[in-house]
């Protein structure tokens, strides 16, 4: 703000300077135009204070006059120093909200100018009329209709009344005159050597001329001038030009700031900084002298009609105006407070009070961005039905992957109706609403069970996790046990039992509880083979996860107990199908490893091979290849039983026990010649998981029987018969056995299998391989598992059988499993012996799923050499 100093009680004509300004470097802020009219750089043509459009003024005392700039973003040198901030302000992301809010407060600083201002100037940046002031000029007017009663109480809040003879009866000082400024621009130099200035000037006189019919037409048919001047926003001299035409200059060889300000505008601003910043009255062009004093010539002829008297006869027809209409000179310090309150009134930033400008600005808004208009209102139809389709055939519950393929369906759909600068903003208002919707009570609980399948109940806590950290943030839900829904059928430890299981979530309940549980509902129950478990008692453990090889600290409260329930599952004074005296029964166990067994009849191994177990840590999984040696888990996922004599298996009638399918429950006979001599040493496949992780040899036992083509009888060809087999058995409980990889066991009329359990002993059996049932609804193949292995042991043979069971559960780049007793199992003379297999293989991190692809899942193996033998020593 600039202020010359002097009286200021005189009438003053106040004088606006609004509109574009040029590209070019020295034209690039409009005020230039006053600057000659004052004859001193009042106002600065390159320096900003801050990055809003604003208002700066210049008191001229001699002439009594008061100019006026309105600084906006249509000055080139303002745009680009907004443009140089907007890379530096991360909160300007949304240029169409920019480029609205921009235009929006642009009218209201024009509103101001029409309302206090006598001659409003509006500046071009070249010689045609821009006729998208016609728009700004009728949203200007609608402004100024729905504030004025607000406009009319500030300026009766002043009582400007009292203090002097001055009444603003339509809000305004009186009805403006405008006046349009054009630059004609030249290269330089090409006009000023030819000596043709008197036919230039008479161009610039036709073209005014032509201006003002223009200007003229497109006023008067668009309804913005008209004979009712008192109503109207502005009014045009009716026998005065209002046209003038300052002829501009710029150099031959350059192209102004148009392609730096197409290229992002960047450096523009501190090039423009760095140059000249005088005043153009100093060129030496003549031209300039002579358009500087003709345009004070132009304009004080209408300050001089203000001064004295005003404007009466201005309009279409240059008629009388009304005696109702008001012409108000006023003094400075009158100017400036209703300057200040009628600015303070427009500028508010946040959401006005007063509900009359509440209203304006709406309006405001709706005028100044059509398109954006258009677009909120399609988004605000559109966003109801987006919502609807969302929520059809919702099912009560699901999962954040449902969640989040319906809501981007929905978007899809949302964004085939809704267009414009609104949409990413209903669109974040359409994920908000659906989440919240899938929030209310209709979450689905995440966890996935051990088979891959999802829990079927609402978001909830699970029993013994009301303590955790989370415990907080979820003490409002529910607390329940996981529940896929889905219900599996399962046979015990020893296959006499098929019972309903629930689809585990946790492996302990997949691979120990539940054949724990069934186990009790025998009336008999089996003589179980311990496998090794952590028998540590401390207080705090370390938990080694196998494969990571992390470690982290668990707090116990109590000490840790014994979780393998083979004393407990081994208490009965008998054994399930038949019962031994108590000698022979000691004497049955003693065998298996040569020791005598305690009261508790619990068989136990010991082995020098072994390593001895830590008592402070322990495997938070499976034991595996790539767990670390000498750890154990809690609870043991394997199970080896003894469940009769061999005696009590009939070859004929096969397994008795429920959920085999039609002749697929005979074991397969294995003859052993106990005098061939590749077969004289310990052919257990190896010592531990470690070695059998590395390339494995094929070594299969030979033999020779009576059968085949033996000539005459003798020691070396009795041969020791053995049955053995692999059940498989489905989620529906159907169980079978195979005599090879997928093929299940052949059987006679008679019950005489026709097998050989050679072809068995020698190959890898695939843990995975198809039942004969099928899904009725997608006709897909049900996969079986390999859950047992049988042996039959002879009585007092001269060879011992021996059990080493190593899985690769998921394909050859999955450790392999065995259980934690890692050396060769060997079994009792005359015994019925039962190994179990995991339901579920857990490496410590994660389940190891069933491979969906065909090719994979015939890698997931149960390695050779399950069954072996050696000779007694």
């Amino acid at each position: 703000m600039v202020d010359n100093s002097g009286t200021k009680v005189s009438q003053l004509c106040v004088v606006a300077l609004i509109g574009k300004s040029t590209l070019f470097e020295q034209q690039c802020n409009k005020s230039w135009k006053l600057n000659q009219v004052i004859q001193t750089p009042a106002f600065k043509e390159h320096s900003i204070n801050n990055n809003e459009d604003d208002f700066e003024h210049y008191y001229d005392h001699i002439n009594n006059t008061i100019y006026i700039h309105l600084r906006s973003f249509h000055d080139t040198y303002q745009l680009l120093h907004l443009i140089d901030n907007m890379n530096d302000d991360t909160s300007m992301q949304n240029f169409a909200q920019l480029w609205e809010n921009k235009q929006a407060n642009f009218i209201k600083k024009c509103l101001i100018c029409f309302l206090l201002s006598h001659i409003i100037i509006i500046s071009h940046s070249s010689h045609t009329f821009d006729l998208n002031y016609l728009r700004f000029f009728r949203i200007i007017e609608l402004l100024r209709h729905k504030s004025k009663p607000a406009i009319l109480d500030a300026i009766r809040s002043l009582n400007l009344l009292k203090e002097a003879d001055f009444n603003l009866i339509d809000g305004r000082l009186c009805v403006p005159r405008a006046l349009f400024i054009f630059e004609n621009h030249h290269h330089k130099g090409n006009d000023a050597l030819n000596g043709n200035d008197r036919d230039d000037d008479q161009k610039l006189i036709n073209m005014a001329h032509n201006l003002e019919d223009t200007i003229f037409n497109a006023l008067r048919y668009s309804y913005i001038i008209s004979n009712q001047t008192n109503s109207a926003l502005f009014t045009i001299a009716h026998k005065q030009p209002f046209v003038f035409i300052h002829r501009c200059y710029k150099e031959s060889s350059s192209l102004g700031q148009t392609q730096k300000l197409l290229g992002i505008l960047q450096g523009f601003v501190k090039q423009t900084k760095e140059s000249s910043s005088n005043s153009n009255l100093n060129r030496s062009n003549f031209h300039q002298q002579d358009d500087a004093h003709a345009f004070k010539r132009f304009l004080f002829r209408h300050i001089e009609d203000a001064l004295t008297g005003g404007w009466s006869n201005d309009g279409i027809s240059g008629g009388a105006r009304s005696e109702t209409s008001s012409f108000e000179l006023c003094t400075y310090p009158i100017w400036i407070r209703l300057f200040n309150s009628i600015r303070e009134l427009f500028e508010t930033t946040s959401a006005p009070t007063n509900k009359i400008m509440r209203q304006a600005f709406g309006m405001l808004r709706a005028n100044v961005d059509p398109d954006g208009k258009l677009s909120e209102t399609r988004c605000k139809k559109y966003l109801p039905l987006a919502i609807s389709y969302y929520e059809e055939g919702l099912p009560a519950r699901y999962t954040q992957h449902f969640h989040e393929q319906r809501l981007q369906a929905t978007i899809e759909y949302f964004a085939t109706y809704a267009r414009g600068s609104s949409y990413k903003r209903y669109v974040q208002q359409l994920i908000e609403q659906c989440t919240q919707l899938w929030h209310d009570g209709r979450q689905l609980c995440e966890a996935t069970s051990l088979t891959g399948n999802s829990c079927k109940n609402e978001l909830h806590r699970v029993p013994g996790e009301e303590d955790s950290t989370d415990a907080s943030n979820s003490a409002h839900l529910p607390t329940r046990a996981h529940n896929s829904k889905i219900q599996l059928m399962a046979a015990s430890n020893c296959g006499q039992i098929l019972q309903e299981r629930e689809d585990p979530f946790d492996i302990k309940e997949a691979n120990y509880e539940f054949y724990q549980g069934v186990n009790k509902m025998l009336s008999i129950k089996p003589i179980y083979f311990e496998f090794p478990i952590f028998r540590g008692n401390v207080t705090s453990v370390e938990v080694v996860r196998a494969g990571s090889k992390q470690k982290s600290e668990i707090k116990l409260s109590n000490p840790v107990t014994d979780l393998s329930g083979a004393s407990e599952l081994s208490q009965s004074k008998s054994v399930a199908l038949f019962s031994l005296v108590p000698n022979e029964e000691e004497q049955a166990l003693d065998n298996i490893t040569g020791e005598k067994t305690d009261t508790n009849k619990i068989v136990t191994c010991t082995d020098d091979v072994q390593p001895i177990p830590s008592t402070t840590e322990y495997l938070d999984g499976m034991s595996h290849s790539d767990s670390q040696p000498g750890l154990l888990p809690r609870f043991s996922s394997w199970s080896l039983c003894c469940i009769g004599r061999a005696s009590d298996y009939v070859p004929t009638k096969g397994l008795q026990q429920p959920g085999f399918l039609t002749n697929l429950n005979h074991l397969i006979p294995w003859d052993i010649n106990p005098h061939n001599n590749q077969a004289t040493t310990n052919n257990a496949g190896g010592g531990g998981g470690a070695q059998y992780h590395q390339q494995r040899t094929t070594a299969t036992r030979s033999y020779k029987n009576n059968r085949r083509g033996a000539t005459s009888s003798s020691i070396w060809d009795v041969t020791v018969r053995v049955y053995i087999g692999c059940e498989y058995e489905c989620p529906r409980g159907h169980r079978f056995l195979c005599s090879s990889p997928n093929h299940v066991i052949r059987v006679g009329q008679n019950g005489i299998v026709k097998d050989d359990g050679a072809k068995l002993v020698r190959s890898d059996m695939p843990l995975y391989t198809p039942c004969s049932c099928r899904i009725s609804s997608t006709g897909a193949r049900v996969w079986a598992q390999l859950m047992r292995a049988y042996v039959v042991t002879p009585s007092s043979p001269p060879i011992q059988c021996v059990l080493h069971p190593q899985v690769v559960p998921a394909g050859p780049n999955s450790p392999t499993f065995f259980p934690s007793y890692t050396q060769p199992i060997h079994l009792t003379d005359d015994s019925i012996w039962v190994l179990r297999f995991p339901f579920i293989y857990h490496d410590g991190e994660k389940p190891l799923y069933r491979p969906q692809n065909e090719e994979d899942i015939s890698q997931c193996l149960v390695l050779r050499d399950l069954f072996s033998w050696t000779n007694k020593s």
